[in-house]
Formats: structure tokens, C-alpha cells, sequence
């Protein structure tokens, strides 16, 4: 409600309308960040569309790219900004609370157990074969994972990762899309290749999509890691005996 009065307001949200002040830098700290070698990289800035929804109008952003060929990962150049343009593109759209912490300080634990419990519900619905809210649900969870701050340890988000789309191949595999399902198992090998499961739902994928010969291959992989599992070497066996009638019937 408005109200006739000289003195003026204060900006809101408690700012004093005044800049910040600026923190004064350590010479010793700066002598040692210029004492690390380093080598200057030629650059560019370069103004590119960012998609909108269909009733917002056309945006741009800056992305910072090789001088030359004006790509943001140049083999020629031997430049990758990649993770710089992420990263301006992350803190330039993020919410004004979205502040990196210090140093070893624990993540929030609210993603964690948004993550856990849209995991949870994927399992739940998969148990009781309602296996397309199954894999939405382990969609949602491997988008909150991936969505994680940059700044966040980065083993978090690959470990929450490799379990929904792990999770998710199998329930693809249960409604017969293959290739949706080999391209998470691929993920999860990508992601966390010592881990076995990742292999078995590989295979898994590849025998639906009747690759026998790769979905041996694929379990042969998993096995440098845990020679002993049983469910690999189960599934192996099972995979040769069915190229061993293939053999048979082909003579």
C-alpha cells in the first residue's frame, strides 16, 4: 500500500544500495598464483542463441571459444572451454541463493534425499510392474543428479547417476526397448566401469537386440573387474550355449 512521504525507501531485499565492498587481495597470495607457470591462451567471445520456450522471446549468451577457429573445444588449438562455458552459463541462470560454499563443506543433504526418494519410487513401481512410472521416476532422479552445482564433488553426482540409469535400463528392458536400455547400460559403464551391474545390463540389452557376440563381450569386460560374479559368469554360460546352437543349427 502506497503512502505520501518525502524520505525515500531502501532498496529492497535489505541492500544499501551501495556496492559491496571489495575484499583486499593478499600480496603474498597473488606473488604465488603468479609464480605457477602458466600459458597464455588466445580466445574469443562469441554471441550464440540459447533455446526458449515457443511464447519467450530469442535470447543469446556469451560462450568463450578458440581464437581461430572460434570452437569452445579445439583439438587444433589444444583448448577446452567447455567447463568454463558451463559454468558461466550454470552461475549466469542459477537463483541468487545458489552460492558456491567453501571449501569442504558437505553439499546440502535435500538434493540427496530427493534423489534417494525418487529412486525409491522407481523401485517401488518396478516391483509392482507399473514400469513406465518406473522409469519416469528414475528419469526424474538421474536429472536431479546430473543438475547438481559444478562445484559439488563430482564422484556425488556420477555415483546417483549410474544407479537410476542403471535402474532405468532394466525397466526398459522389461518393456522390450532395447535400445534404450543398451544406451543406459553403456552410460553406467561410461560412468562406473569397475561396477558389474552396469555390464549385466549391457548384455542384458544386446541379447534382446539378438547381439550375442558383443553381449559375451560385454560380460567378458565385466569379469576383468569381478572374475568371481556370479551373475555375470550365469549369464555367460547362458550366452554360450546359445551361440553354441546357433553353431550347431548353421552346419
Amino acid at each position: 500500500m502506497s503512502h505520501p512521504h518525502p524520505h525515500p525507501h531502501p532498496p529492497p531485499g535489505g541492500m544499501s544500495g551501495h556496492p559491496p565492498p571489495q575484499i583486499p587481495i593478499n600480496p603474498e597470495l597473488l606473488s604465488l598464483l603468479d609464480s605457477i607457470p602458466h600459458q597464455d591462451v588466445p580466445f574469443a567471445l562469441q554471441s550464440i542463441p540459447i533455446p526458449t520456450p515457443p511464447n519467450v522471446p530469442p535470447q543469446t549468451g556469451i560462450v568463450v571459444t578458440c581464437q581461430e577457429h572460434k570452437s569452445s573445444l579445439c583439438e587444433e588449438c589444444g583448448v577446452d572451454f567447455n567447463a568454463l562455458n558451463y559454468m558461466h552459463q550454470f552461475l549466469r541462470t542459477a537463483p541468487p541463493e545458489a552460492i558456491p560454499p567453501p571449501p569442504n563443506v558437505q553439499p546440502p543433504p535435500q538434493r540427496a534425499e530427493m534423489i534417494k526418494n525418487l529412486k525409491e519410487q522407481g523401485n517401488t513401481a518396478f516391483k509392482s510392474q507399473q514400469f513406465p512410472a518406473a522409469i519416469q521416476a528414475y528419469s526424474k532422479s538421474a536429472d536431479m543428479a546430473l543438475s547438481r552445482p559444478p562445484w559439488e564433488l563430482s564422484a556425488l553426482s556420477r555415483d546417483e547417476t549410474a544407479i537410476a540409469l542403471c535402474n532405468r535400463s532394466a525397466a526398459f528392458a522389461f518393456v522390450n526397448a532395447w535400445a534404450n536400455a543398451l544406451a543406459d547400460a553403456e552410460a553406467v559403464v561410461i560412468l562406473k566401469r569397475p561396477w558389474t551391474k552396469g555390464h549385466f545390463r549391457k548384455a542384458r540389452a544386446l541379447v534382446g537386440l539378438e547381439r550375442f557376440e558383443d553381449a559375451k563381450q560385454a560380460l567378458i569386460d565385466g569379469l576383468q573387474y569381478e572374475p568371481n560374479d556370479k551373475e555375470l559368469n550365469n549369464f555367460l554360460s547362458e550366452i554360450e550355449e546359445k551361440l553354441r546352437q546357433a553353431e550347431s543349427n548353421d552346419l
